[in-house]
């Protein structure tokens, strides 16, 4: 196929030259590569940017070899069959697609697009960016905005403050009011002297300054002590830059989750090696497992809970034998009234408002089943719990009584013990000091079966005590209270739950075992700030609070 490639050169004084070339092949290709048939020099076509085809009298078909397309006419084409006529335009460059002379199958002719011509249609393009050109002058528009100002900014507001008609016949129309002076309703927090403003607003027309909400919040614990972690959003920031009030109610207080992952992405490097907590961005993607206070003690007994990773392998030595599984078991277990099948609520009872639960007591929850008795000629009978010395002072209280009153039925005993005496009846000094001697004796066997026997050790872990007053010791139940101090949670929103959803209790063979959910098990309902199409949204603030600190408060910054 051959093609004929005219070059249109414009000289000086509208002179206008021709140069023609041929072109043999099936395609002719255009762009700024050395082996295409159309080199074109500007910098924004591409080493191979279009292809044209010759279809047959005098039709072409154009394919257009990048994503932005091709200019045709004016429009944007990846590829169209066009006719003789036809502008194509790459860059600066124009070509024309022509009816083929004699001789030739094909033909273009190509020109450079005047300056004048591209400066033209940039100036049609081109929005005004002044008034001038928009035949607008600045006074007559000042002037229009100074009297707009003052009449809807000014004068109808205070002309609605003193006529009630007015007042009433502006809110009936879209027009301001007294009310366009009102910088909004006031939290409901504020609600108490919201129409004193000078309890904040201290200096007209200034903002609120930081020393005007320590007036009241001077005792609100801080959230990092800004010496220890000197980064300017601690240190310069005022109150007001997260708490913004007249947005009504709930809007005192961010949410947003940038409030807290602005600081706690790159903290580390930020505060100088300062801080040692974990990146965290958003709980969904960029959250660390969690850190639970395990139980601990130092070396005088005091509480120092241990903050550690939370693990499948963790363990918690709390002192207490209690296997779940045995008490949840579906068929049940063996309670001196009969079986009874036990339910996570029969021991885990919430607290007033249900946030968290009610600490485990022996008297109302367990001493049904795990009764305290010890003689079985007295079946109702049963030791206090958790008192050791009282165990003992009782036990010797009970059986002294026996024995001083002749009613020991144990054919061991003495024989003056188990001769009932008669009301009134005189005991000898030999009698009482034998009764006594036995009663200790046996308040001794009693208790060495209720703490070695299957009565408290079946619970706790026992051994010989410290004193004689006190011949046994049981190791102290030490359970946490909060597990993760640094975070809140409310078990009375998560009552459409089941327990076992998140604790494994009914499979859980060991009290050591933690039951405890991790942070996959949240994530299977709890996405970040975002949310999800299956699970809530979560920001920081909705486990977080801000102001925790509990040592540093705001008068102290």
């Amino acid at each position: 196929m051959r093609w004929l490639i005219r070059q249109v050169h414009r000289k000086g004084k509208g002179q206008v030259a021709y140069e023609d070339d041929i072109h043999f092949g099936d395609a002719l290709t255009i762009g700024r590569g050395a082996s295409q048939a159309v080199f074109l020099s500007d910098m924004r076509a591409a080493l191979e940017h279009a292809r044209i085809t010759s279809v047959g009298r005098g039709r072409y078909r154009l394919e257009s070899l990048i994503d932005a397309g091709v200019r045709v006419d004016g429009n944007i084409v990846q590829q169209a069959t066009l006719a003789a006529g036809a502008q194509i335009e790459i860059g600066s460059t124009r070509i024309a697609l022509l009816d083929p002379p004699e001789d030739y199958d094909a033909a273009v002719e190509i020109s450079t697009i005047d300056a004048s011509e591209l400066a033209a249609r940039a100036a049609r393009k081109r929005v005004p960016t002044s008034l001038a050109e928009t035949r607008l002058g600045k006074r007559a528009a000042a002037w229009l905005l100074l009297v707009g100002t003052l009449l809807f900014g000014l004068l109808l507001p205070l002309g609605a403050h003193y006529s009630r008609d007015l007042s009433e016949l502006l809110l009936s129309t879209p027009l301001p009011s007294r009310d366009a002076w009102q910088a909004g309703e006031l939290d409901s927090a504020h609600h108490f002297f919201g129409s004193d403003c000078n309890q904040c607003h201290s200096e007209g027309f200034r903002w609120v300054k930081d020393k005007d909400c320590q007036t009241c919040h001077k005792d609100t614990p801080a959230h990092a002590d800004p010496v220890t972690f000197n980064l300017p959003e601690l240190g310069e920031a005022r109150c007001a830059h997260c708490h913004r009030d007249h947005n009504g109610n709930g809007g005192l207080v961010r949410e947003d989750q940038a409030l807290c992952a602005d600081c706690h992405v790159g903290l580390a490097g930020a505060s100088g090696g300062a801080s040692t907590l974990d990146d965290i961005g958003d709980f969904g993607t960029a959250h660390p497992e969690f850190k639970v206070a395990l139980p601990a003690w130092d070396a005088e007994d005091r509480f120092a809970p241990q903050r550690v990773e939370l693990s499948a392998g963790l363990q918690e030595r709390s002192g207490l034998k209690f296997p779940h599984e045995l008490h949840l078991d579906p068929a049940g277990i063996q309670a001196p009234d009969g079986d009874r099948t036990l339910a996570c609520a029969d021991c885990h009872r919430p607290q007033p408002g249900g946030a968290r639960m009610q600490p485990v007591e022996f008297e109302s929850m367990c001493q049904s089943c795990h009764r305290l008795t010890f003689d079985i000629t007295d079946p109702q009978r049963e030791v206090p719990h958790g008192r050791i010395s009282e165990i003992f002072h009782m036990l010797d209280e009970f059986y002294a009584r026996r024995a001083l009153e002749g009613q020991v039925a144990e054919e061991t005993a003495p024989q003056a013990l188990r001769t009932r005496r008669r009301p009134g009846q005189t005991v000898t000094t030999e009698e009482r000091q034998l009764a006594l001697t036995w009663a200790r004796d046996k308040s001794r066997q009693v208790g060495e079966r209720l703490f070695n026997g299957g009565t408290c050790s079946v619970c706790h872990a026992t051994g010989p005590g410290p004193s004689i007053e006190e011949p046994w010791k049981v190791a102290p139940v030490r359970v946490a209270g909060t597990w993760f101090p640094k975070s809140h949670f409310t078990h009375r929103k998560h009552t459409t739950m089941a327990c076992a959803d998140c604790h494994a209790a009914e499979t859980s063979e060991a009290s050591s075992d933690l039951l405890l959910p991790d942070i996959a098990n949240c994530r299977q309902c709890h996405a970040g700030e975002q949310g999800g199409r299956d699970r809530l949204q979560s920001g920081c603030i909705a486990c977080h609070g801000y102001h925790e600190s509990d040592h540093l408060l705001q008068r102290e910054l």
